[in-house]
């Protein structure tokens, strides 16, 4: 069975003060303290901004040595994707930085719904894998047609892992699938708020949803049958709102810790 390691989708959020974060915990402090009740977080940030190097081996100061980052690629590499030849670089070398420290567990790529199953666009996923050699990329689609077992056969062929996601079903957004597709599995929570995914919505806004004992115990089969067939699982809570994904995430380690020690766990839920 592969290790399973469950963090949640960023760290530093202001509203997690009082939920989360004890008052006394300053800004500066809050990855050391992330870190002292889970093994692996997500960066958002560099989705939006490249972190200096100086940046970057501050945070790896800040953590435990089996501690692990998962970094969300810039979006020019996947939204904006005119300037990628000129982001790439400076993204691979952040990367590198995560990666001399042995802090690196990977790289997620979350493409928009724009982004389209077609030729072209698979030659591009195939260049940007390659591009990446010895470091595990995961690719979440956002385009319906995407989702089929030509796509999941495309992504073991590259060794990337499909994105499993838990999120409304609204609009163009796809259904997910339980599918392993490399040498990990990402399973990444969003949280049912179909209103506010439905129309344009803050952020917040979006991600209050807080999952239910019920919702997440559904989930641990799921996740177990999954570490049965890779090295590792890799499971991020994104419904970030006041504190609500560590809480979450918490509940989710204490069930898992549930199976490993006898307790019955029940049928894998229909996704």
């Amino acid at each position: 069975m592969g290790n399973i390691h469950v963090g949640t989708s960023g760290f530093s959020y202001d509203d997690w003060l009082g939920t989360f974060y004890p008052p006394s915990v300053k800004l500066a402090h809050r990855l050391e303290y992330y870190a002292q009740n889970f093994n692996t977080v997500k960066i958002n940030s560099s989705f939006y901004q490249l972190p200096s190097l100086p940046a970057v081996y501050g945070m790896l100061n800040k953590v435990p040595e089996e501690f692990e980052f998962f970094i969300k690629a810039h979006r020019d590499l996947t939204h904006e994707r005119k300037n990628a030849p000129e982001t790439f670089p400076r993204f691979r070398e952040m990367l590198n930085a995560y990666r001399g420290e042995k802090k690196l567990a990977g790289v997620l790529f979350q493409f928009p719904p724009e982004f389209e199953c077609s030729g072209k666009h698979e030659d591009y996923l195939r260049n940007l894998v390659e591009s990446l050699k010895g470091i595990q990329t995961v690719i979440e689609f956002r385009h319906a047609r995407w989702i089929n077992d030509r796509t999941m056969e495309f992504l073991r062929e590259l060794n990337a892992a499909y994105c499993i996601v838990d999120m409304p079903q609204v609009r163009h957004l796809p259904s997910s699938r339980l599918d392993a597709t490399a040498d990990i599995a990402y399973v990444r929570f969003h949280g049912h708020n179909v209103e506010h995914w439905a129309r344009a919505s803050t952020r917040d806004e979006r991600y209050d949803y807080e999952y239910s004992d019920e919702e997440i115990w559904s989930w641990v089969p799921v996740i177990i049958r999954l570490s049965k067939s890779v090295k590792d699982v890799y499971v991020y809570y994104n419904n970030h709102y006041r504190g609500k994904a560590p809480k979450n995430a918490r509940t989710l380690e204490n069930f898992l810790e549930s199976y490993r020690t006898g307790s019955e766990i029940p049928h894998e839920p229909p996704i």
